[in-house]
């Protein structure tokens, strides 16, 4: 009978350890509906500046033609410490639940007090891009070009990637001649683009963006603000159709910060930060 009793008890135990690790396992993340990976780091550009402003201060070369750059409001923004590391903090609740709402038929956010919609010349006043020129062209089918800046840093590299950009960027920052100087501005663009304007799913950066920056006349013939908000709603557009597909990782590509506007902080005051008006 003692006997009965302890194998009564043992499978007891083990009825309720199998029943306590059913109940202790955590659900994948990919199984959370409300899940998503957000591509979009100001954190990470924030950081680059940091690890580069001592060297960055006294190359007044460098910053000279960054000032001559349609990127120079956001660039300053980070360089003069507007926008520190507490304000490049974003809120993953928050998109999660504009992408929820977003329609992408209408290109517009539904909300109960009515649509929201993202323009062009809103993008220009947050970062002060230009909302003029010629459109972006396509980065579909990237190709690495024949540049000699391409040539001269990325040879050993297949993708240009956020740590490529760091460890070129560190590169170029001692070579103090002219060419030098430009080479550092693209470096710190192409860095900008990759964590803030033209992040994306992959952490890599389509070898396209470089012909549009390869010289100061070359930047500014294109419509930036257009640009970036295009590839914003791409991107929504993909985390929609990836939240439908189990087997896609759900993350959204683009400049996220600008939907972060209708939630937590308005237009006005993100501008004010930037352009400091």
């Amino acid at each position: 009978m003692m006997k009965e009793r302890a194998r009564r008890n043992s499978k007891t135990k083990g009825q309720q350890s199998s029943s306590k690790t059913k109940t202790n396992k955590k659900p994948s993340r990919w199984e959370d509906p409300n899940y998503v990976q957000i591509k979009s780091n100001m954190l990470s550009f924030a950081t680059t500046i940091d690890n580069i402003r001592q060297r960055l201060e006294h190359r007044h070369d460098v910053l000279t033609l960054l000032s001559k750059t349609p990127f120079w409001a956001l660039i300053e923004a980070y360089i003069q410490r507007r926008l520190t590391k507490v304000e490049c903090m974003k809120s993953n609740y928050d998109i999660v639940r504009l992408i929820q709402v977003y329609d992408t038929k209408t290109k517009k956010f539904k909300f109960n007090d009515g649509d929201s919609e993202m323009k062009s010349k809103d993008v220009a006043e947050i970062f002060g891009l230009p909302n003029s020129g010629k459109k972006l062209p396509s980065t579909t089918t990237s190709t690495r070009p024949k540049l000699h800046f391409v040539e001269k840093y990325f040879t050993q590299y297949k993708k240009i990637t956020n740590t490529s950009i760091d460890k070129c960027l560190n590169l170029a920052l001692g070579d103090e001649t002219e060419e030098g100087a430009m080479d550092v501005t693209r470096l710190i663009i192409l860095q900008l683009f990759m964590t803030n304007l033209f992040c994306n799913s992959g952490c890599t950066l389509a070898w396209t963006y470089t012909t549009t920056i390869d010289t100061l006349e070359e930047m500014g013939k294109y419509n930036w603000a257009q640009g970036v908000l295009d590839y914003m709603y791409f991107g929504l557009e993909q985390a929609k159709k990836n939240k439908k597909d189990k087997k896609k990782q759900p993350s959204v590509s683009g400049c996220l910060i600008l939907i972060l506007v209708r939630t937590q902080i308005s237009k006005l005051q993100i501008r004010s930060i930037i352009l400091m008006i």
